[in-house]
């Protein structure tokens, strides 16, 4: 027996909590983790059915408060970004996107700086804290999981200045990559989600 179509063995055997991850790149930290949905192009997330948990990070150039005036989306991307938060909320999991994405006032998620009260909350982290190599400021939005509920989030120092740079360098799939220790805080967070 396999697990949501896959050929790994079920999840509920290894005792994991299966996770949908939403609008991954193909060659993705996520692929290849036990019990975790991978949702690229290739794989339509609108066949996503539901019942578990959901990490999304839907496309965010027609989001981005500083890029969105020179983005070039592709038709629906600005509505898949709408339904990626509709599907957080009802099953629980939690979205990822660049600070100040306008996709927080767009989805009514509350805003990172709001003080986070039950179970829909948001905040800003730096994605250096898992090892990317530049600071990236990162508003996450978590629904079905209390603030106390969280994994422990690392903390790294990471050196002031010198990320302009360090982006001028790095290719748009770099600079969009998940490091493999940010996808496993995220499929961690995800599981102890619940709707």
């Amino acid at each position: 027996m396999t697990c949501f179509g896959c050929e790994k063995p079920p999840c509920h055997a290894l005792g994991l909590r299966p996770v949908a991850v939403f609008c991954a790149a193909t060659k993705t930290a996520y692929r290849g983790m036990e019990g975790v949905e991978v949702y690229d192009r290739i794989r339509n997330v609108r066949t996503f059915s539901g019942g578990m948990p959901v990490i999304a990070h839907p496309p965010c150039r027609s989001w981005s408060l500083y890029c969105r005036h020179q983005a070039k989306p592709e038709p629906g991307e600005q509505e898949l970004g709408l339904w990626c938060a509709e599907q957080v909320k009802r099953w629980g999991g939690v979205l990822e996107q660049p600070a100040h994405s306008l996709l927080w006032e767009a989805a009514g998620l509350p805003h990172p700086s709001i003080t986070s009260r039950g179970y829909a909350w948001s905040i800003e982290v730096w994605q250096a804290w898992w090892g990317y190599p530049m600071r990236k400021a990162t508003w996450l939005f978590f629904s079905g999981i209390d603030a106390g509920d969280l994994p422990t989030v690392p903390f790294r120092l990471h050196p002031r200045g010198g990320d302009r740079r360090a982006e001028q360098r790095m290719s748009k799939n770099q600079r969009s990559a998940t490091t493999p220790e940010f996808a496993a805080w995220l499929v961690e967070v995800a599981r102890r989600c619940r709707p």
